[in-house]
């Protein structure tokens, strides 16, 4: 009995300590892990040699590091797990201090004037998932004992001067990475195979660096959604096999790179038949490569999510058609389209009436190309559209009226030297277009030279029926004359033609010279130089012959002589 109550004092005495222990580690001293993440702070503060918004005035020893300004401690209390600076414009060296706080999930320190190079000691950094550290002054290269980083998932430090190369085991331990940005900075080299180890990689940004080689096929192995690697020297073909694999990739941009079509850049075809499998494509860049080969049939079948096509700068050729032929399936699919861009290439023929389908179209750009034609009335009915280029290129005609067409000006329509605009219109430096009347010009012509042919030939016949009967003093028969008219008159009074070539025009003024000169033959008093009735009828029949196409017909006229003599009946 005594034992089991000593016992019992003893579990009291245990539980009494336990207790205050416990009260004494909450209230009363800190825990030694935030007394060491409060001297890596202070001593970061130490580095910093402007702070124009006073982030970090209390950032004190009175002060509970927890309560310091943009620092967050877990729900324990026990370290500190965020540390955000965004945009606070501090000025000093990014301190390697930093790196003691070893409980740190998120360090962010976008947009200051932090100088020095990424410190090797951020490797301590285990539980590290998100490290930000883009638009700063940061230089030198990416230490390869990040790859110690075995919890990051995103990496930034974009708008940097960081050089050298990707260190191929950054990617190798980190294989949990899902987003990273590496751009407008002084990066070399190739991508390394070994990013192909970060399955759950869905966003890559490395565009404005140096990059070369060719995009790594290993890439497939990761999910994107976005990848943009713009303004590098990166080569090859277009890389058709990558995006064949990425059904997910909603940004794709691949501008401004050294890479080609395929077939010696001939061939665009494989590369946009890829695109097909994309089916949340919302922006596809490929701007000033060269490109080379015609916009194909499978441009017709990208993706219905598109608001973005940039194809500038290129040496694209072929047509659009009016039916929009090779694009048709394009524009009445991609009813979301906002940008079209398609300047400085070789496109040719026609701009389709069908543009006027992209309903919430904002930007549209053919500048510099070979289109000619009307430009698009349709085009006016796009209530969107904000911004229209169509300069140097070919078009003529009426520039349209209503919607964009009101409120752009002639820097739209640069080197058109064949359009032409209404009285009201607002684009200055265009001519006002003259009402055209080519029915009346035309048929007013035509009149006038076969009435002038119609008056020849009867003065020529009333002259020979005249001669004869002064001459015979014979009545010749109506039908005769009537017949004799038909061959002379069948052909220098057909109106259906009503352009005349220059050959045609010159037959017409033979015949009339011919039908003038056997005028005159017919009225001479000698019956030795006046044409007989066979005479005329004859060369009234060669002359129909020569207006068929015989141009070796010859007239007794022209010989000045009868041909016979008109015999006694």
């Amino acid at each position: 009995m005594i034992f089991i109550k000593s016992l019992f004092l003893l579990l009291l005495q245990y539980l009494a300590f336990t207790y205050g222990q416990t009260n004494l580690g909450h209230h009363n001293p800190p825990h030694h892990s935030l007394i060491s993440d409060k001297a890596a702070l202070l001593a970061f503060k130490k580095t910093i040699t402007l702070d124009p918004n006073s982030t970090l005035a209390n950032w004190d020893e009175a002060v509970d590091v927890c309560n310091f300004t943009r620092v967050t401690c877990n729900k324990q209390h026990h370290r500190v797990v965020l540390l955000q600076l965004n945009g606070t414009e501090l000025v000093g060296l990014l301190s390697p201090f930093i790196s003691n706080l070893t409980g740190l999930r998120r360090l962010l320190l976008v947009d200051n004037h932090l100088f020095g190079s990424i410190p090797p000691e951020f490797s301590s950094l285990r539980h590290l998932r998100h490290l930000r550290l883009e638009g700063n002054n940061l230089r030198g290269s990416i230490p390869d004992s990040l790859a110690l980083l075995s919890q990051l998932k995103l990496l930034h430090i974009k708008r940097n001067n960081i050089s050298g190369t990707l260190p191929p085991t950054l990617f190798s331990n980190c294989t949990l990475l899902e987003n990273i940005d590496f751009s407008e900075n002084f990066l070399t080299g190739i991508i390394p195979d070994e990013i192909g180890n970060c399955p759950s990689l869905w966003s890559v940004n490395l565009y404005n660096n140096q990059f070369t080689g060719q995009l790594p096929l290993s890439l497939t192995n990761a999910s994107l959604i976005n990848l943009d690697v713009e303004y590098n020297h990166f080569s090859g073909a277009l890389p058709s096999e990558f995006v064949r694999k990425q059904p997910d990739l909603g940004i794709l941009h691949l501008s401004y790179n050294w890479m080609e079509s395929h077939d010696g850049n001939t061939n665009l075809d494989p590369f946009f038949t890829a695109l097909r499998n994309c089916t949340f494509l919302e922006e596809l860049e490929l701007a000033g490569m060269g490109l080379g080969g015609q916009l194909p049939i499978s441009v017709g079948r990208l993706p219905v999510s598109l608001l973005v096509i940039n194809l500038q700068e290129n040496q694209i050729f072929g047509s659009i058609p009016p039916n929009l032929g090779k694009l048709s399936k394009l524009i009445s699919s991609c009813i979301a389209l906002r940008t079209l861009n398609l300047s400085d290439n070789s496109l040719e023929r026609h701009l389709p009436e069908s543009m006027g389908e992209l309903r919430n179209l904002e930007v549209l750009d053919v500048s510099r190309n070979n289109l000619y034609g009307m430009i698009p009335v349709s085009l006016s009915k796009i209530q969107t559209l904000a911004y229209l280029n169509l300069s140097f290129n070919n078009f003529e005609g009426m520039i349209p009226t209503g919607g964009i067409f009101d409120s752009v000006t002639n820097m739209s329509f640069l080197e058109n030297r064949r359009l032409c605009r209404t009285v009201c219109s607002r684009v200055a430096g265009f001519p006002i277009c003259r009402r055209k009347r080519p029915w009346l010009h035309s048929h007013v012509k035509l009149a006038i030279f076969v009435m002038g042919i119609f008056i020849s030939v009867f003065l020529s016949t009333i002259c020979c029926v005249i001669g004869f009967r002064q001459v015979r003093g014979e009545t010749v028969e109506l039908l005769k004359w009537e017949t004799l008219l038909q061959i002379c008159c069948v052909d220098l009074l057909d109106t259906s033609h009503q352009d005349l070539s220059p050959e045609v025009k010159k037959m017409k003024e033979v015949a009339i010279g011919e039908l003038i000169e056997l005028g005159i033959l017919c009225t001479q008093e000698s019956s030795s130089t006046r044409p007989t009735m066979l005479d005329a009828a004859d060369d009234l029949d060669r002359l129909k012959r020569y207006l068929a196409g015989d141009t070796t017909a010859t007239f007794a006229s022209s010989l000045g002589i009868s041909s016979s003599t008109f015999d006694d009946d």
